[in-house]
């Protein structure tokens, strides 16, 4: 089970490092969402949580970063690299966090 404890930490630097990536990307467009800010910025509570190994914020990075794949694909605004590097970024942050599950479970008792 310690062998993948790397990967909560590992999960929780790179979906913080999109969000300010993702946040530095907005801030340079001329009608960027102070609503859409605010609620990126619950994000990075969200990471310190997965470090805390709370499960609920595990969960709810898994749902986030689905919804960012989502976008990714869909919304035609974004240009081809930036669109290829937020799905691969969220695809690869809700994969760490999904190897990191196990970790999660309550110590058995023995």
């Amino acid at each position: 089970m310690r062998d993948r404890q790397w990967t909560v930490a590992a999960a929780a630097a790179l979906l913080s490092l999109e969000n300010v990536a993702v946040i530095c990307g907005l801030l340079f467009r001329s009608h960027t969402s102070v609503v859409l800010l605010g609620v990126l910025l619950l994000k990075f509570p969200l990471c310190r949580a997965l470090l805390r190994l709370r499960v609920v914020a595990a969960a709810v990075l898994i749902l986030w970063e689905t919804f960012t794949m989502l976008v990714a694909v869909v919304n035609q605004s974004l240009a081809p690299p930036a669109e290829l590097a937020l799905f691969l970024s969220a695809s690869a942050g809700s994969t760490l966090v999904a190897l990191s599950l196990p970790l999660f479970a309550p110590p058995s008792p023995e």
